[in-house]
């Protein structure tokens, strides 16, 4: 089973906050899920946002989550002002990306509680997006990291013609300590999906278990 190890989504949560109210320059930054491309040197130098929007970064934006060139990320990008398709970057965080996988051919699922904030399906029909909470601190020695990833538990052929496709989190907290929370963002690739498909999605809360249901 492909697992999103969540370390590296959550010390970039914590770096990046930009969000502010009033006047100042930052209330007005610009705020998009995207799937950015790097260049050669691991920069981040255009975006395609899901409502379509093709944005060219300058200057190039380099951070150090990014590690491999003339490559495709999902993230979340805040810039500036967009002129003629052009962009100044101010930040760009990473995106978790949760392929889905069968149950049947996953040895465990672990159902450990997040916090459950949002979920969405990009205009675009692209990605179905995930908003959690998760629960992490530091313990002495090595530092264990918990994971998240999407199983599907079973398609089921509707009346209309379309598929319902059961899905649930996976989340294992891996002994990692519970002391604060982090906000992560996750989004599930929705190649294959057409209309009238549906998506049926179990998460396990802190404050119990819900079932979200999205249209295709």
């Amino acid at each position: 089973m492909v697992t999103a190890a969540v370390s590296l989504l959550i010390v970039s949560a914590c770096e990046h906050d930009f969000y502010e109210t009033g006047d100042s320059g930052l209330s007005y930054l610009h705020t998009d899920f995207v799937e950015a491309r790097t260049n050669t040197l691991s920069a981040f130098v255009s975006a395609s946002t899901d409502d379509g929007i093709q944005l060219t970064l300058q200057p190039a934006l380099k951070e150090k989550w990014a590690t491999k060139g003339d490559t495709t990320y999902r993230a979340l990008l805040y810039y500036n002002k967009v002129e003629n398709g052009v962009t100044e970057p101010v930040a760009i965080r990473p995106v978790a990306v949760l392929p889905l996988r069968l149950a049947l051919n996953t040895p465990v699922v672990h159902n450990d509680p997040v916090g459950f904030e949002s979920a969405w399906m990009s205009k675009n029909g692209s990605y179905l997006n995930l908003g959690l909470i998760l629960k992490t601190g530091k313990k002495e020695g090595k530092q264990p990291v918990q994971s998240v990833a999407v199983v599907c538990d079973s398609i089921k052929l509707q009346p209309s013609g379309g598929r319902m496709f059961y899905l649930r989190l996976h989340h294992h907290q891996n002994g990692v300590p519970e002391y604060y929370s982090s906000r992560v963002f996750a989004s599930i690739p929705l190649a294959g999906f057409k209309k009238p498909d549906s998506i049926t999605l179990d998460i396990n809360t802190y404050k119990g278990k819900i079932r979200k249901y999205f249209a295709y």
